[in-house]
């Protein structure tokens, strides 16, 4: 990880949007969300299997890990760690939080309701892993301004410290029609900002922070790691 901080020329979106982008986490669609997302739309829509992400969870998580943007806290559930010295979720949604705390909760996980594109006021010792995962896509904004939440993530990180993820890209893809109707649908309704999300925008905002950065993209998917 570089030591410089990446100058901050863009601005975070209005809450307006990012109230958009988190507020279809009702309990009723956090009960349906892994067999829609993980079970479904992954497979069909985005051409990413579910597995391809567990196995980026299972070569990267520490025992020492946030997770940001938590969803129900499948693939912590899934990724067989057998314990956690230290584990932290954070996410501006309360049901999100909730979910995956009940899910997780044999891990005894600290729970942190913050905004991404604000500082995060954890008074915590750094961590070895964080996790960032179908959190991009939904942040308003271009991607340099979504990775404003990874320059707020950064000061949690330990040296050496691996950030990783993956996020569903709007452009320079070939999304089939499911994966058309479903990026009309969400980008519509502002639970997706993506349109132009590309590969190159990542890579080189991730490249600007870390100093290795290593990108595989699986259908509509960009699986990444940084360091």
């Amino acid at each position: 990880m570089t030591d410089e901080l990446v100058p901050r020329a863009e601005r975070a979106p209005d809450g307006t949007a990012i109230a958009k982008a988190h507020a279809i986490y009702t309990p009723f669609m956090l009960a349906v969300y892994d067999v829609l997302v993980h079970g479904l739309s992954n497979r069909v829509a985005w051409r990413c299997p579910t597995r391809a992400m567990l196995d980026l969870y299972r070569a990267h998580l520490s025992v020492n890990h946030l997770e940001a943007g938590v969803g129900t806290g499948f693939f912590l559930d899934r990724a067989g760690a057998a314990r956690f010295d230290r584990l932290a979720l954070i996410d501006i949604n309360r049901h999100c939080l909730e979910r995956a705390g009940r899910t997780l909760a044999r891990f005894d996980p600290v729970l942190h309701q913050a905004d991404l594109f604000e500082p995060i006021k954890l008074d915590a010792k750094p961590f070895a892993s964080v996790g960032l995962t179908y959190v991009l896509h939904c942040l308003p904004g271009r991607m340099s301004e979504k990775l404003i939440a990874v320059d707020h993530l950064r000061p949690l990180m330990a040296h050496g410290a691996v950030l990783f993820g993956a996020t569903i890209l709007g452009r320079g893809i070939a999304p089939n029609r499911a994966a058309r109707a479903l990026l009309d649908l969400y980008n519509a309704k502002g639970v997706f900002n993506n349109r132009e999300d590309d590969l190159e925008s990542l890579s080189d905002g991730l490249r600007q922070r870390f100093a290795t950065v290593e990108i595989d993209r699986q259908g509509c998917v960009a699986l990444f790691r940084a360091a």
